[in-house]
């Protein structure tokens, strides 16, 4: 005891131990100050992230805010929670970090590949280190061997389309058959692919609740056992994945039996893998590659000249799909962890563990790298000697680009093809006037049906 008396003993004891929290959480609230880097201000227990743990903003909201603060720095800087994070703002920077020093940041640092759910433990967008490697080179194996060759079934789930069409449903409908065809048996029907579809894109308060816990506190979500999908895979599921296709590839590559470990050394069963593998393509092919559609379907029957062009030309088509990519990126936020105390030019000394976050949405919209960012226009992708390489990344860049990046775009080239070929299409009275989109699971997905109004053409 410091003094005689047992409550001033207390009470001094209370304000050190308050002393020492309030050291601890405010540690690095300076972090960026001696750095000469720009600033969001911090308070205990939230650091500068409070509005987005408060739920005011979400994570694009509060990025894209610090990104326009700050025009013409390099950087800004922020504190989640108690840990320093960065915002990189220009392109040269962005190419530099994630593409020539990539071996400084090939970690997302989430954690999330230590979590109980197979689906994240073998997720590629998770993965970290040696199982990152053969992972991704897995992955190119079986991208590689996929056949896009679905137009006679597409045409069945047209058929019969006519007037005002949620486009959600009968996107939903076409991507079913897609992936079923592409991943499982033939003579499976689509109610696999439509299952995990449905739980990946399901927007329950208590989905909403995981989905936020992933995104900001990634560690209590791994803490608490979450998963995904709690009841896959189901009996069905297995028995279309031990007959299916993907399955058929990975006994066939080699590469997936060099050292995929779960947790206690245990390996993963074919069927219990292959699985993982089908939710990775659902979570991080079918539901961006959705959403996608619906958003090109979405512009072009707002721009019925844009609409016509793309009808009768590939390369307008391809301008119309990367000005959507622009305006409606998959994923707004690209973030890294620093894995080795890193030195930028010599002017900024990054240290082990900040994280990195590439604000992709607010640079697709930055009027320096495109003239008039809030409009639709595809002619500025006709000439790509306008467009800044480091200021489009739909896909992200360096190493860890999306694997999938030339499939979803081979399917959704063909689907936006077919659908234009058979109909003319307008908005009807309930379509918004601006698409609506939100964050969900670190991407960005529409949040509301979109109704459009589908005029066969006749021949």
């Amino acid at each position: 005891m410091f003094f005689e008396s047992i409550l001033l003993n207390a009470i001094v004891s209370i304000i050190l131990i308050v002393a020492l929290i309030i050291d601890y959480v405010t540690k690095f609230f300076s972090y960026w100050y001696i750095r000469h880097i720009p600033y969001k201000s911090s308070i205990p227990f939230f650091g500068s992230d409070y509005h987005r743990v408060l739920g005011i903003r979400n994570t694009t909201q509060e990025v894209n805010k610090l990104y326009k603060k700050y025009p013409g720095e390099k950087f800004v800087g922020c504190i989640k929670s108690r840990m320093p994070d960065l915002i990189v703002r220009e392109p040269d920077a962005i190419k530099k970090m994630l593409s020539t020093d990539f071996v400084n940041f090939h970690s997302r640092g989430l954690g999330l590949d230590k979590s109980q759910d197979v689906c994240l433990r073998n997720n590629l967008f998770y993965a970290e280190g040696e199982k990152w490697t053969l992972l991704r080179r897995g992955l190119e194996s079986i991208m590689e061997s996929l056949h896009c060759d679905f137009e006679h079934n597409l045409h069945d789930c047209l058929l019969g389309t006519n007037g005002d069409v949620n486009v959600q449903q009968l996107l939903s409908k076409v991507l079913d058959a897609v992936f079923k065809d592409l991943l499982l048996d033939s003579s499976s029907d689509t109610t696999v692919i439509t299952n995990i579809r449905s739980a990946v894109q399901s927007r329950t308060l208590v989905d909403r609740v995981k989905s936020y816990l992933k995104n900001i506190f990634p560690s209590l979500y791994v803490l608490l056992g979450l998963t995904t999908l709690p009841e896959e895979p189901s009996n069905k599921t297995e028995k279309a994945l031990e007959q299916s296709k993907l399955m058929e590839k990975i006994k066939s590559g080699s590469i997936f039996q060099l050292g995929i470990k779960e947790k206690g050394n245990r390996s993963v069963s074919d069927v219990e893998f292959a699985f993982s593998m089908l939710s990775l393509f659902v979570t991080e092919g079918y539901v961006p590659c959705h959403n996608l559609l619906t958003a090109i379907l979405y512009e072009l029957a707002k721009c019925p000249d844009v609409q016509q062009k793309v009808r009768y030309s590939e390369e307008y088509l391809d301008a119309a799909i990367k000005e959507v990519l622009r305006l409606h990126p998959p994923y707004s936020v690209i973030t890294r962890q620093c894995v080795n105390t890193y030195s930028y030019d010599a002017t900024l000394l990054i240290d082990k563990r900040i994280t990195i976050n590439i604000p992709v949405d607010a640079l697709h919209k930055d009027k320096n790298y495109y003239n008039q960012p809030e409009v639709f226009n595809p002619d500025r992708f006709l000439d790509n000697s306008n467009v800044h390489s480091y200021a489009f990344l739909p896909f992200g860049t360096g190493p860890r680009k999306c694997v999938g990046e030339q499939l979803s775009l081979q399917i959704i080239r063909r689907i936006t093809s077919i659908i234009l070929n058979q109909y003319e299409i307008e908005p009807c009275a309930t379509t918004p006037l601006t698409l609506p989109v939100t964050d969900h699971n670190f991407g960005r997905i529409i949040e509301r049906d979109i109704w459009l109004n589908f005029k066969p053409i006749r021949t």
